[in-house]
């Protein structure tokens, strides 16, 4: 069975990865210039890129660090600019339950808005995964890890999708919870590998289970 190889890239602006951003840190780079060997991947093999932004109201911090970080209207919720591929839509904040048809198809890469970390708390991205997507192979990379890449790879294991995070494109930003997240999502059967090791093997499916459902341990 072939599985639709995705790759979602979560929350990659300018206050967590660009210096000067409020939630800069000293690995931001390191991680971005993986994301974006990610990002040219996908794009050099037609794999379609869901992407995802924080929204953040004026006046809050933010759910992702005790700084304010991504708010509207400042230049740290831009996205990073070579994140971005031709052929994308921008779908924007509106949670709502319609969505076009076959946007995978349609467009190199889907961009979602968000205010919470949690993809599945917004209704089209929830669609667009369960609707539009089957036997997938999910490549996870961004900022958040105790968040929202952990909430969407739960989230996309419990809907019997595979779940590929790779170590070092993936920013960690101090949470308490960030070892837990990590023994919880390996639980669940999340594969975590770095970066050159997705780039190398070409095609994702190869490095997960051949079950589903089957917990593995990270592999170097």
């Amino acid at each position: 069975m072939t599985r639709r190889r995705i790759l979602l890239e979560m929350e990659v602006q300018r206050d967590l990865f660009a210096p000067g951003g409020s939630c800069y840190r000293k690995e931001s780079s390191i991680v971005a210039q993986n994301i974006y060997h990610l990002v040219r991947w996908a794009m050099d093999d037609g794999i379609p890129v869901i992407s995802t932004l924080l929204r953040v109201p004026f006046g809050r911090h933010g759910p992702l660090a005790g700084v304010p970080h991504c708010v509207d209207g400042t230049e740290g919720e831009h996205k990073l600019v070579k994140t971005l591929l031709p052929g994308r839509i921008n779908l924007g904040l509106r949670n709502s339950t319609d969505l076009p048809p076959r946007l995978l198809s349609k467009y190199r890469q889907v961009i979602f808005e968000k205010r919470h970390t949690d993809i599945f708390a917004h209704s089209r991205i929830e669609r667009l995964i369960t609707e539009q997507i089957r036997h997938g192979v999910f490549v996870i990379c961004g900022a958040g890890l105790a968040q929202g890449i952990f909430q969407a790879a739960i989230g996309l294991r419990s809907r019997g999708f595979y779940v590929i995070c790779p170590t070092d494109a993936i920013l960690r930003l101090g949470h308490p919870r960030e070892a837990e997240a990590i023994s919880k999502m390996a639980a669940k059967g999340v594969v975590f590998v770095p970066t050159a090791r997705i780039l190398a093997t070409g095609h994702a499916h190869r490095i997960v289970p051949i079950r589903p459902h089957a917990p593995i341990r990270s592999t170097a």
